[in-house]
């Protein structure tokens, strides 16, 4: 799941408040009509208010909203292979702007908001495979992380990162400089681990040098980079966690507790697995722990394709797509010890591949958006709204049927109506666009 990145916090839920209106009710026969209210009369008065208003806030808990329609709105018609997106804002004019990625270009666009003009951010990349976005030198438009040079295969796989950075006018090419090269280089993002209000880079290789198809069978380490003061100098590889096995899909970035730092959960092979940094400086270390494994079969079969974390309310829950390129939507929900609880709400992907989440219809409770790369086929786009905060029961809804080959996903506010949109890219149809929210503005 990818939001509209500007190295920002995850918006806030804000649940809605409904007030109901009630009026007087006329005098009694017997009852003088008087403008004056006794004391008692307001105590009273003020206990009924105070009813109303607690039934209408269980009400608004209790009773979530329906789906919401959507509009698709198409940004690219012709993107052969579309893989990744990304939305951010590229001209610091408040609007988010749209990166479609595929691999089978060597070049690299963003498209401007509102009217979608393509503009080449770099040429002569091969294997484009990924890329996040934050503003490092605080001048209101972000750098990005590209990933390139990508193969199935780690031996033609040099897996290039690199640092794009604009040069004055965003509208033109921007500078790459070379920040490492790491066989499989697959998933990139950014994350202030430590919580020093300052980014590290993030990267995900998708299989260790000696994986072969179908199995994958090697170790794969995820690792990040502290950015140097001199962009242009040696950016240092440390190790997150060298112990996931075969795939190693994808990387999200989360506010897992209560203080500065953001968290990582991956899905892969292995399942969804939580990355905690604890300490500081030379001292830092990473916690890593499986939260769960996913779908439990033999590799390929195996794990979670991606993973993306949502709030119920106030409750945390996860939605994954799973196994790895899998047809089968899971939501998982913490018990009382911390256990976390699995459950396919859909089995009718044919190839799933990324997960979002988003409260599309203002009620409190984060739903869940998911594509269908269809195995090359024509595919559709899949949400599913929560009914109540338990994350058990989820009402699923079809758009775009057969015309979105969904192979990346992002959430965002993009026409500033204050509903969340959905942005994807679809690899056979080979198209990228952005899907309007036209239900009830949500508060956000």
């Amino acid at each position: 799941m990818t939001r509209f990145a500007r190295c920002q916090k995850t918006p806030e839920i804000v649940q809605p408040v409904i007030l109901s209106e009630r009026r007087p009710s006329p005098p009694e026969p017997n009852q003088q009509a008087s403008g004056e209210v006794t004391a008692a009369e307001k105590v009273l008065l003020l206990m009924l208010l105070s009813a109303v208003i607690a039934g209408a806030h269980s009400a608004a808990a209790e009773k979530p909203a329906g789906p919401v329609e959507f509009r698709a709105h198409v940004i690219e018609a012709k993107i052969p292979g579309g893989y990744a997106v990304l939305v951010t804002d590229l001209n610091k004019d408040g609007r988010p702007d749209v990166v479609g990625l595929t691999s089978r270009l060597t070049e690299l666009a963003w498209y401007e908001n509102p009217g979608w003009e393509r503009h080449v951010l770099a040429e002569s990349m091969r294997g484009l495979v990924n890329m996040a976005a934050c503003d490092l030198d605080g001048d209101g438009i972000p750098e990005l992380a590209v990933e390139s040079a990508f193969d199935m295969v780690a031996a033609r796989s040099p897996g290039l990162v690199w640092l794009l950075r604009h040069e004055g006018d965003p509208r033109k090419p921007w500078k790459a400089t070379k920040v490492d090269e790491l066989a499989t280089s697959h998933h990139v993002a950014w994350a202030d681990v430590d919580g020093d209000k300052r980014k590290e880079l993030i990267n995900a290789p998708l299989i260790g040098a000696k994986a072969l198809a179908p199995k994958y069978e090697d170790r794969v380490a995820l690792v990040y980079y502290r950015v140097p003061a001199d962009w242009t100098g040696p950016w240092e590889r440390r190790v997150i966690d060298d112990s996931l096995s075969g795939v190693l899909h994808r990387v999200r970035v989360v506010q897992w507790d209560d203080n500065r730092r953001e968290a990582l959960l991956t899905a892969g092979f292995d399942g969804i697995v939580l990355h905690r940094a604890v300490g500081a400086g030379g001292a830092l270390r990473w916690e890593n722990r499986l939260l769960a494994k996913g779908h439990e079969e033999g590799a390929p079969r195996a794990g979670a394709s991606d993973v993306a974390m949502g709030r119920l309310g106030k409750r945390r829950f996860l939605a994954s797509v799973e196994p790895w390129h899998g047809n089968e939507v899971v939501v998982y929900t913490e018990d009382n010890a911390d256990r976390w609880q699995r459950r396919v709400i859909f089995d009718g992907l044919v190839e799933g591949h990324e997960i979002c989440v988003g409260d599309f219809n203002g009620d409190g409770l984060e739903d869940i958006v998911a594509g269908d790369r269809a195995r090359g086929g024509r595919g559709s786009v899949h949400f599913f709204y929560a009914q109540d905060a338990s994350g058990v029961a989820w009402l699923h809804r079809v758009v775009d049927s057969e015309e979105m080959s969904g192979s990346g996903c992002a959430v965002a506010d993009i026409n500033g109506d204050r509903r969340l949109d959905v942005v994807m890219i679809g690899g056979a149809t080979a198209n990228l666009k952005w899907y309007e929210n036209l239900g009830a503005t949500a508060r956000r």
